[in-house]
């Protein structure tokens, strides 16, 4: 009898662990993914629960919880594909894709024939904007399969990455002399071409496509831009209307569906087009030209008006902006060394600001540069502009104070010095600096 008992009892929790086993297999089913996470104990050892569990985190869009569960599992075998690639897409789906490559390459590495992982891996650090060394797996995929038209693809794409348009378009070539019913690579081939102002090459060869399959969105926007560019406007709106047709309700397909509309006269096509554009992008400059032009030839024309205000206020920056503008450039030229580009932003940061001592530091600069005629003039252009009530340090009683010097009478000495070694040399005539009577305080303070 108390065998019975002590058997009866060591069967207990294998049946209650099977019970919940098979809850969580019928709530799995049932895509009941919270029930499953609640049956799965939070210190639960079992590798195959754990999976399961990530899965369901991953399901109710719970990615760091999912990752969490996944990196221990990682932890306790660290040559588990299937948990390497779950663990990449959740790193995809969080947005972070130079950890999800990170996984892939490590997938990769336990199976180096397997393509699908070689194919992600280059994926993901095309998405991470890791351009060198998605060049350099590119690299290492088409030295196990020198034919691939997908390497060469994704080679071109990791060259536009790097900007090097030339050895872009030389890969996207391979790749579509090795499979030309690609849509991705006709439509990269296309936008070099429209990039290029090449828009016959890229109809000729969006159009050879299209003899396969008309319904391609990368390959028709090319398709339709390159018509547009070309000015043949009546089928630049067949294209996209067609896009539109397809479900493309983009910025640009609407922007440039509205110029084709305006181009083929049909304005209240491109004011709707061009307005809902302007909805997307407010801000864009271009958006604002043709709708206000499409506006006025319509029955918006007041609107019209304002729209073509909102770009000038946009496309001419104000006068604050461009103060800021000429002060970094005048900051960047002085880290630079170049002291005549330096000097130029200086006078046109004065033409903004009216500040007198801009004036007194270009004098300065060429004073250092040893440029005395240049240093001169503007030494005597910044004493001109500095009012009498400025030009030296008085007290309260209007006496000058004797420890203090301005920059008006710093600049007449420099020019009273630089004269003066100018005729020592030879250099400046022997007349002497001039003097007016109301200069005699500055000739009595700055000696």
């Amino acid at each position: 009898m108390k065998k019975f008992v002590t058997l009866l009892l060591c069967m207990l929790p294998i049946s209650l662990f099977a019970q919940v086993n098979d809850g969580i297999r019928q709530a799995m089913d049932n895509y009941d993914y919270e029930t499953v996470v609640m049956l799965i104990e939070s210190d639960c050892q079992d590798s195959l629960l754990l999976i399961t569990k990530a899965q369901a985190l991953k399901a109710m869009n719970r990615y760091p919880e999912a990752i969490g569960v996944l990196n221990s599992l990682i932890l306790k075998d660290s040559t588990n594909t299937k948990v390497l690639i779950d663990l990449a897409e959740c790193y995809k789906l969080t947005g972070n894709s130079r950890r999800a490559a990170n996984c892939y390459q490590k997938a990769m590495n336990l199976q180096p024939e397997n393509k699908f992982f070689r194919l992600q891996f280059i994926r993901s650090l095309l998405a991470s904007e890791d351009y060198e060394e998605a060049r350099t797996a590119c690299h290492g995929w088409l030295e196990r399969d020198s034919l691939s038209a997908t390497g060469y693809k994704y080679l071109g794409q990791a060259y536009e990455g790097l900007q090097d348009a030339a050895s872009a378009f030389l890969s996207y070539n391979i790749a579509y002399r090795r499979d030309s019913l690609d849509a991705q690579t006709v439509a990269r081939i296309a936008g070099i071409f429209n990039n290029n102002q090449q828009f016959k090459d890229a109809v000729d060869v969006t159009e050879v496509y299209r003899l396969s399959d008309t319904t391609n969105i990368d390959v028709n926007r090319q398709n339709a831009k390159a018509y547009c560019m070309l000015k043949e406007y009546g089928t630049a709106v067949k294209r996209y209307e067609s896009l539109k047709e397809l479900g493309d309700r983009s910025f640009l397909t609407l922007y440039y569906l509205g110029v084709s509309h305006y181009g083929d006269n049909w304005f209240y096509g491109a004011y709707d087009n061009l307005k809902e554009a302007y909805q997307k992008n407010p801000m864009d400059v271009n958006v604002l030209y043709y709708l206000a032009k499409a506006s006025a030839r319509t029955s918006w024309k007041k609107e019209g008006v304002e729209y073509m205000e909102e770009a000038f206020r946009i496309a001419v920056p104000s006068d604050s902006m461009m103060v800021r503008l000429y002060d970094g450039l005048v900051e960047c030229y002085d880290y630079a060394g170049d002291t005549k580009k330096e000097v130029e932003a200086l006078e046109k940061l004065y033409i903004y600001t009216k500040k007198n001592s801009i004036l007194y530091k270009i004098a300065c600069l060429y004073d250092w540069k040893e440029d005395e005629k240049n240093a001169i003039r503007y030494y005597k252009k910044y004493m001109a502009t500095v009012p009498e009530d400025q030009r030296y340090a008085l007290d309260e009683d209007g006496n000058p104070v004797e420890d203090r010097i301005t920059l008006y009478q710093q600049a007449w000495k420099r020019i009273k010095k630089i004269k003066e070694e100018g005729f020592f040399r030879g250099d400046i005539p022997t007349k002497s600096f001039p003097v007016e009577k109301k200069d005699t305080l500055a000739l009595r303070h700055a000696k």
